[in-house]
């Protein structure tokens, strides 16, 4: 067995402390993913060429592609080449470089060329050859089958992406993957390879590999229950749809990227009508089972990109987010209307229950979260004055 110097060691200590105090400062699953990728590729790091992240789903089922660091051609690794000979980013520098390499398309070039993948956890491995190709499939299935690391300096490893994408047999040489372990359950497979420089990997750098893993499956557990519980702190606990405080955060967000993106944002605020009546006559048990039903019916007809929230009491918004036009937003709504009313809620008989709503759209130069709530708001009153169970487009917005 090789012994480690005292210098090695020492820049081995000072890069896993540079990754994990990166890892640290965070709670956002990407950018962690970000950090750990970076980290595995950057000269001061374990200086592969190109480092690849499938990870498995909440539910332990699925391996698929989620991210992945480095050139995805000779042409973008002689500019990323240039770029590093240039600018000389040492690695704190680079890993606190996530915003910025977001906002750049590029750095997701090698990311799309793996779309596609996707494999249960359990799938069984082919034995793997000396030499020649195997499918990417089999190297990573190899891995978390043994829960081992493994490397080879001989195979190469093909992702043949879907034909309708067009894109070329991506190519892995020089390969080695380490599996992320979490109580002895397999979460995710780092696979790194040398394609464009094709240096040889050694047995002793898998040490550093599996070290990155261990790091990585710690800061992914930590960033999916931090998410588990911002998900639980955003929803309405009879509902399960968003509750006001996320709906009033989620608006802003949307509105500033309506705003850049020159879009149109819809706001569709619902009421259920004479509401009070259906408590008094069948009690808050019944009531309870129509709001339950109403959230569940406006969530499943509207776009998962738009939202959907228990605004308080009886009243829910839905936020469009797609640019819709006037009449395309009170199609929409019209559509939802018409629906709830051919529908039994709570048990009661279809057509008892009925919702009255109010519509506002605001163009982009004119966002505004107060007015667009106010106009929606003033229209929902329209509709209720005018007999309920219809829809009120504002008139100024």
């Amino acid at each position: 067995m090789t012994t480690i110097s005292e210098a090695q060691l020492l820049k081995e200590l000072r890069f896993q402390f540079t990754v994990t105090r990166a890892m640290l400062g965070t709670l956002k699953l990407d950018q962690i993913l970000y950090i750990i990728l970076s980290g595995i590729t950057h000269g001061d790091g374990l200086n592969y060429n190109r480092a690849f992240l499938f990870l498995a789903d909440e539910d332990g089922r699925e391996l698929s592609a989620s991210t992945a660091v480095g050139p995805s051609d000779k042409e973008e690794a002689h500019r990323i080449w240039e770029e590093m000979e240039k600018h000389k980013p040492d690695l704190p520098t680079l890993l606190d470089a996530y915003e910025t390499a977001c906002a750049d398309p590029r750095t997701r070039n090698l990311s799309k060329r793996l779309a596609g993948f996707g494999m249960p956890l359990s799938a069984s491995a082919p034995p793997l050859e000396g030499k020649g190709d195997v499918p990417v499939q089999a190297l990573v299935a190899h891995c978390a089958n043994t829960k081992k690391p493994y490397f080879s300096n001989t195979i190469q490893a093909v992702f043949q992406p879907p034909v309708t994408s067009g894109d070329k047999v991506l190519r892995f040489v020089k390969v080695a993957c380490v599996p992320l372990m979490l109580n002895d359950l397999v979460i995710g497979v780092i696979l790194v390879d040398n394609r464009y420089n094709e240096r040889d990997i050694l047995e002793d750098e898998m040490r550093g590999l599996l070290t990155m893993a261990n790091l990585a499956a710690i800061a992914i557990d930590k960033a999916r229950l931090h998410k588990r519980l911002e998900d639980m702190a955003a929803l309405d606990g009879l509902t399960g749809v968003f509750n006001r405080r996320h709906y009033e955060r989620r608006l802003e967000q949307e509105i500033a990227r309506a705003r850049r993106g020159g879009r149109s944002l819809s706001l569709l605020i619902f009421d259920i009508d004479h509401f009070k009546n259906c408590n008094d006559s069948h009690g808050h048990v019944c009531g309870d089972l129509v709001l339950k039903d109403l959230a569940a019916f406006l969530k499943d007809r509207v776009r998962t990109e738009d939202m959907v929230a228990r605004y308080g009491g009886e009243e829910f918004v839905v936020l469009l987010t797609g640019g819709a036009t006037k009449e395309e937003t009170h199609l929409v709504a019209e559509k939802l209307r018409s629906y709830v009313a051919s529908q039994s809620l709570g048990g009661r008989p279809a057509g008892e229950i009925t919702v009255s709503a109010g519509v506002a759209v605001l163009e982009a130069d004119k966002l505004d979260a107060v007015k667009l709530f106010s106009l929606a708001d003033k229209a929902l009153y329209k509709a209720k004055d005018e007999g309920r169970d219809r829809v009120v487009m504002a008139e100024s917005s």
